[in-house]
């Protein structure tokens, strides 16, 4: 499969010298620098995470990806342009393939309408979003990229990043190939129209589970991570349910103090050996919770409970 389609114009300049190629190159990478200073300046946002954090807190994979492209077309037109200025052509690059301006509209789409998915879903109460998890909790940062809500991989998101990641690296390294034998004059290089579909499926499967995938009851991390036997400890999540559901432990029920959408409390019990239907009856450091809600279990986390 032939990755990237160029125009039959002639390459100008083959005498450009390898100094020039490599100020088009730090050019190219100089102009993404300042737009980075720019925005974090203004925005007072200095974390590159920042840039594809959702309004949950979490890694949006619709954000990167529109990030992806916007870094990759930005770095590929003014590195070409840089190179072609030096030669004496200081006009705009003119031959923007159609691909290349239907994947960023593919890009931008796709995280306008995700966002929208999941604000709708918030607001019609389909789908609590506390935030990010505490430190260290499952899914939490970046994670949220290649994974779902529980912090189990998503194929969807695999699928879609998988295809932009050898998309984006196959013109890239046509954009590095144009610098090299000063092939500036064809413009921009354009996208293999096959991976353009395969982009497009991906990005519609991407939001395809978006739309069918709710309310699924997600636990993180503990708070604390380790307690005592008849500490205790409030367990965050999401889609927990606004009346009381049932919450194991290593697979059997235990009380709860506190219910709510985000969060249940619960004191952990007590070690008893003697009991056959205790919580736990075996002298183990870490234990297994699961909350279950209309039926929907969760996603099991762990609590160590220390002597």
């Amino acid at each position: 499969m032939q990755a990237v389609v160029f125009s039959a114009t002639k390459a100008i300049a083959p005498h450009t010298t390898t100094g020039a190629k490599w100020g088009a190159a730090g050019s190219g990478l100089g102009a993404l620098v300042v737009l980075y200073l720019m925005t974090a300046t203004i925005s007072h946002h200095w974390k590159p995470s920042d840039l594809v954090k959702g309004f949950d807190g979490f890694a949006s994979t619709s954000k990167l990806q529109w990030l992806l492209w916007l870094v990759a077309i930005i770095f590929g037109y003014v590195a070409l342009w840089v190179l072609r200025a030096e030669q004496g052509d200081f006009s705009a690059l003119s031959n923007i393939p159609v691909n290349i301006l239907t994947v960023l509209g593919f890009s931008t789409g796709t995280a306008a309408a995700a966002k929208g998915i999941t604000s709708g879903f918030v607001q019609t109460g389909k789908v609590t979003k506390p935030g990010p998890p505490q430190s260290g909790a499952t899914g939490a940062n970046t994670g949220g990229i290649f994974q779902d809500d529980s912090g189990g991989p998503e194929l969807a998101k695999i699928q879609m990043m998988g295809f932009t990641i050898i998309a984006i690296g196959i013109f890239l390294a046509t954009v590095g190939h144009q610098i090299a034998t000063d092939g500036v004059s064809v413009g921009l290089p354009n996208i293999d129209s096959s991976l353009l579909v395969l982009m497009g499926i991906s990005q519609g499967g991407y939001l395809g589970k978006k739309l069918v995938t709710f309310g699924t009851p997600t636990l993180y991390t503990p708070d604390p991570a380790k307690a005592t036997a008849g500490a205790t400890v409030k367990l965050p999540g999401a889609n927990l349910g606004s009346s009381p559901g049932q919450l194991t432990l290593n697979g059997t029920p235990i009380a709860t103090t506190s219910w709510s959408a985000t969060a249940i409390t619960f004191p952990v019990p007590v070690y008893n050996p003697a009991e056959s239907n205790a919580a736990w009856n075996s002298p183990q450091d870490t234990v297994q919770l699961v909350a279950s809600v209309m039926g929907q279990a969760s996603n099991p986390v762990s609590l160590t409970v220390t002597p």
